[in-house]
């Protein structure tokens, strides 16, 4: 594994490529700046996502953070991709460090000079920019005034560039408050209870009365049914919530099945305990319906960040009712599935027009859970690589037609 040093570059070869943060501080947010049009344009927890650019925040947006760009399709017009955090409090803590990873694994990573970083409050970590193709550059470069001087430095106008990402879920659980979907809940219940009551009239027939004493068995087995209730919670809404969630499991990860049924942006985070975006789930526009994985790399989460201007639907499901890969399996849009098989070489394809990403992770969803990603393009792609032994789940980001193909010859 490479280490940079600090202003030390590299060519990229890949154009797929991924820049995650791993940096500790107060109050942080993670930026990437595109510098080359009129005014720099920015992607944060605030706006996930940039076509210009061709940049997704995919996960976190606080210290930690998961930027995910396909260099292939930046706008001509953009030259350099600045990436940066900010802080509310001086300093940034130790070990902090940003990692550059490539289709085969991880490239490189840039580890702070904190001792050097005591006064600071905003830090550029590392550029992407173009020069006879594209290049990486460790950077490290510091402003005591923070993101605004920052934004300054590299020509942009902090109030209309600047989109502040990291408090903006403190205001909104008082917009959760009414909780449509746990209110509606129990009023369902009661309506079907009512229809019960005239079965007893007509039960008092005398040749039954054997049939009442078989009648208890059947309680018992619709008592696990009720069990089962939990796991699969279903939420429903329209327009911007914040949700508080049931989970489906007590521990581990878990899939959330979306449903969006509006015309404009369908977005949805994870948050974290502090009330941060954590995983973007979704983030869309129009109608919308995809599975996605959640605490798959540890957590416990249990409020999902909703944005939209329609109904949405949202499906709570454990880990068991994923899709099964034997042998192949194919399907449309954003999926996780399951693999129990041998480690064995996967044939992926995938037809459409943005990310395809295919990542695998262990059940048991704590922190070394993630065992590799397979895929990591844009557009149409064919390829095959090394799937683990399982049993792993496996996350796709597809905005197409996909497929997977195990050989286990």
């Amino acid at each position: 594994m490479r280490t940079f040093a600090m202003g030390e570059k590299t060519r990229l070869d890949d154009s797929a490529i991924r820049v995650e943060f791993e940096v500790s501080g107060e109050g942080l947010a993670a930026y990437c700046f595109s510098l080359g049009a009129a005014d720099p344009d920015v992607v944060c927890t605030a706006r996930p996502a940039s076509l210009t650019s061709a940049v997704a925040l995919v996960a976190g947006g606080t210290g930690t953070a998961e930027f995910h760009v396909d260099l292939a399709a930046v706008d001509d017009l953009v030259d350099r991709l600045v990436f940066a955090v900010g802080a509310q409090a001086p300093g940034f803590g130790a070990g902090s460090l940003i990692r550059l990873l490539g289709a085969d694994g991880e490239i490189g990573r840039f580890v702070l000079p904190v001792a050097e970083l005591t006064r600071e409050r905003a830090l550029i970590l590392a550029e992407v920019y173009r020069r006879d193709g594209w290049r990486f550059g460790a950077v490290g470069q510091g402003y005591e005034a923070g993101v605004d001087e920052l934004v300054r430095d590299l020509g942009g106008d902090p109030e209309q560039t600047l989109i502040v990402a990291a408090m903006p879920a403190d205001a909104e659980p008082t917009r959760a408050t009414p909780d449509p979907v746990d209110s509606a809940a129990p009023e369902a219940k009661p309506e079907s209870v009512p229809e019960p009551e005239p079965e007893p009239e007509s039960a008092p027939q005398p040749e039954p009365e054997p049939e009442p004493e078989s009648a208890p068995e059947p309680s018992p087995a619709r008592a696990p049914a009720a069990v089962e209730e939990p796991p699969a919670p279903v939420y429903e809404g329209r327009g911007d919530r914040v949700l508080s969630i049931d989970r489906p499991v007590g521990s581990g990860p878990f899939l959330v099945e979306l449903e969006g049924r509006g015309t404009e942006n369908f977005v949805v985070w994870t948050l974290n305990a502090e009330l941060e975006t954590d995983k973007l789930l979704a983030n869309a526009i129009g109608a919308y319906r995809g599975r996605a994985l959640v605490d798959e790399r540890g957590g416990h989460t249990s409020r999902l960040k909703i944005e939209a201007d329609g109904e949405w639907t949202v499906r709570l499901l454990a880990p068991d009712a994923a899709r099964v890969l034997t042998d192949r399996l194919a399907g449309s849009g954003p999926e996780t599935v399951r693999w129990t098989g041998p480690r064995t070489v996967l044939a992926m394809t995938h037809r459409g027009d943005s990310n395809f990403i295919v990542g695998t992770f262990a059940e048991h969803g704590t922190e070394d859970a993630y065992l590799g990603t397979l895929a990591n393009t844009i557009g149409d792609y064919e390829g095959e690589s090394i799937l683990p032994k399982g049993p792993c789940l496996i996350e796709l980001e597809a905005d197409g037609d996909w497929s997977l193909t195990a050989d286990g010859g």
